[in-house]
């Protein structure tokens, strides 16, 4: 069973409101030790998030403000170098994620988006009731060996792949896997292993498996 963000995730979330000054902001951060808040709107909807890059441009580029002709980018920029409260120098839209999708799900989406964390929204009325980070995601990396081993055994090789557990041999160290035995086709090798790979706190998967049958190999028979 796959561990869900609900069950990761931070539920006292600091957040700032739309109108938040950016003095404010700032020394909430101070502060609170943090790089980011999500910014809400007046019913507690997330609109936005100010992070600690948002707030740079004002010191590292103060005179684009005098800036005209700009590309959309760039008016972004200037946006938020002259911003004076959250609504100005947030980043919009913003990524989030619901309670109930996997970790490894939120992994995904912050990597693709190249963010470090994510806020956690209820799905029915879009409030924010949680926020996950990269920290967190990387917890399931913390699961002993021995619960490791025993859903590769079980939950893998059992229940997914159909196959008897006593026909494996599987040792598990520092989250890496080794599994060894036979299985009836070659062809099984590379699903069973693909699986492995996705049990949560597998660092790397190692396969040392015999097979009954070769169903991969083609003969080709040469041309007389």
């Amino acid at each position: 069973m796959q561990t869900v963000v609900n069950d990761v995730m931070t539920t006292e979330v600091v957040a700032v409101q739309e109108k938040t000054s950016f003095k404010d902001i700032v020394d909430l951060m101070y502060r609170q030790h943090v790089n980011a808040f999500p910014v809400l709107d007046s019913t507690g909807q997330v609109r936005g998030v100010v992070s600690q890059s948002d707030l740079l441009f004002k010191e590292s580029d103060p005179d684009v403000g005098e800036e005209f002709h700009l590309s959309p980018e760039r008016r972004r920029e200037q946006r938020k170098a002259t911003g004076t409260i959250a609504a100005d120098v947030m980043t919009s839209p913003v990524i989030t994620v619901s309670a109930s999708a996997t970790v490894e799900e939120a992994a995904r989406s912050m990597r693709r988006h190249k963010v470090g964390q994510l806020p956690v929204i209820d799905v029915l009325s879009g409030r924010l009731i949680g926020i996950v980070s990269r920290a967190d995601v990387l917890a399931v990396y913390r699961r002993p060996d021995a619960d490791i081993r025993q859903d590769v055994l079980s939950q893998v090789i059992g229940q997914e792949s159909g196959m008897d557990p006593e026909r494996f041999e599987v040792g598990v160290e520092d989250g890496r896997v080794i599994v060894k035995g036979k299985v009836d086709d070659r062809s099984q090798i590379a699903p069973l292993m693909h699986a492995i790979r996705h049990v949560e706190g597998v660092v790397s998967a190692q396969a040392r498996l015999g097979y009954e049958a070769d169903d991969l190999y083609v003969y080709f028979r040469p041309f007389c």
